[in-house]
């Protein structure tokens, strides 16, 4: 009979999503991974296989955890577009703070995307729940007259969504406040 664990699953998960969205897929090692998570490589590899299958469970965790914070602005009271604009400006907020690690989604599909087709349908299901959420957002915002009824929600939830990531690539390099609030007004005014 084999010894009980001695960790909690997902303790140790967060724990290498953390390292993978902080170094990335090829620059996290396997030692960079034991040393974060506090179990062994032998550990490692009985609960989560290779440390492919591991940055694929770590990708699943980071959509659980953090896709939900993100779009957390919209599922607050009050107006829709206003819940749109504080998802943006919580980036802003992070980038401020000193997070400067981007989306694991978007680092992972500019590393890894082109050569790994699994990998490549975790991003798009992860980018298409994002798009789908400002979707639902914007059908909501026309019904209450805060978006012009000529407006297409799917559309505007495709740029949103785009926009979304380009400023999260930004925040990873500008710590400069006020740029970062001029892109998120420009973006924003779409829904003028």
């Amino acid at each position: 009979m084999g010894r009980p664990k001695e960790y909690d699953r997902e303790e140790v998960l967060d724990s290498a999503m953390q390292v993978f969205w902080s170094k990335g897929f090829e620059c996290t090692s396997m030692q960079d991974l034991v040393d974060a998570m506090g179990i062994n490589r032998g550990s490692i590899y009985a609960e989560f296989g290779d440390k492919r299958s591991l940055h694929l469970a770590a990708l699943d965790l980071f959509y659980k955890k953090e896709i939900c914070t993100m779009l957390s602005p919209i599922d607050q009271p009050g107006s829709r577009i206003a819940a749109i604009r504080a998802m943006f400006e919580a980036i802003i907020e992070n980038a401020l703070s000193g997070d400067c690690r981007g989306c694991m989604i978007y680092n992972t599909a500019v590393e890894l995307c082109p050569n790994d087709a699994e990998v490549t349908e975790k991003v798009a299901a992860g980018l298409k729940k994002a798009e789908d959420t400002i979707y639902e957002t914007l059908i909501d915002a026309r019904a209450k007259g805060e978006l012009a009824d000529n407006r297409n929600p799917r559309s505007l939830a495709r740029f949103l969504t785009n926009s979304l990531n380009g400023l999260r690539v930004m925040s990873m390099v500008s710590r400069d406040g006020q740029a970062l609030q001029d892109i998120v007004d420009q973006t924003l005014s779409i829904l003028d």
